[in-house]
């Protein structure tokens, strides 16, 4: 019976030895990395007002945008100002995109091979701005470095495109910071399918918006036009909000701004 006792004993004492010593639960593949990465500024629902200030070395010119997400598939964008861009808006169902332009009246709905362009003249693509997670799902990922900084973990993952995918970029490598769970981006560098760095995109000013630590500057800047470079500054950014349905439809973003 004693013999009995004391195999019991250190049975239970092994098994809390080993639960202590286990991870609570297993570390994030680097897909999940990237994808909670991204979701971060989109959440699963989100409104937000954000500065876009486009420099090169002829011109610059700052717009101020509205914007709207929810999920993966509904997106909506209005400018508000500069005053002869006020009401354009950019709205996205699903795999359909449209440009709504005011001054003329127009509706044009934005091809498949026009995903690449610029964005109102910005170093940010459409895909940048309304898609936002191609770089989840038209890539494989891989981590290829990881240290410790303090609290944080930081990674470097690779993400490579997909056979076919619709993407422009030969490679991305993407810098993320882990702390208890939440992941952040550091940096995005984009390479051509040459292997040549085209731009790179750094995140900073974590600040606490909608309940959630965010990095609030987005800085894009192209490796091949000197002087070059368009920040997006957010001001405000609001998570899980609630959306009337047809709420992103085309008559929303014809609606006249007030």
């Amino acid at each position: 019976m004693l013999h009995r006792k004391i195999v019991y004993q250190f049975f239970v004492y092994a098994s809390a030895a080993f639960l202590l010593s286990t991870p609570l639960c297993a570390a994030m593949t680097a897909t999940e990395l990237v994808d909670k990465s991204n979701e971060l500024l989109r959440g699963q629902s989100s409104h937000s007002l954000i500065t876009m200030q486009i420099r090169t070395e002829r011109w610059q010119r700052t717009l101020e945008i509205e914007a709207w997400n929810q999920g993966r598939t509904r997106a909506l964008m209005r400018i508000h100002a500069p005053a002869k861009e006020r009401g354009n808006g950019t709205l996205r169902i699903e795999k359909e995109i449209w440009n709504w332009l005011p001054a003329v009246e127009r509706v044009i709905k934005i091809p498949p091979s026009m995903m690449q362009s610029s964005w109102m003249g910005s170093d940010f693509t459409f895909d940048d701005m309304i898609k936002a997670d191609s770089v989840v799902k038209d890539y494989t990922h891989s981590i290829i470095d990881q240290k410790e900084e303090g609290a944080r973990t930081v990674y470097q993952i690779e993400a490579m495109p997909k056979p076919d995918a619709p993407v422009v970029w030969g490679k991305v490598l993407l810098t993320l910071s882990e702390d208890n769970g939440t992941v952040y981006p550091l940096k995005e560098e984009d390479y051509s399918e040459r292997g040549d760095l085209m731009r790179v995109i750094s995140f900073s000013n974590v600040k606490m918006m909608g309940g959630r630590k965010v990095p609030t500057k987005l800085e894009c800047v192209p490796q091949k036009k000197p002087g070059q470079k368009t920040t997006i500054i957010y001001k405000q950014f609001d998570v899980d909000v609630p959306f009337e349905s047809g709420f992103f439809g085309l008559s929303t973003v014809q609606k006249p701004l007030q």
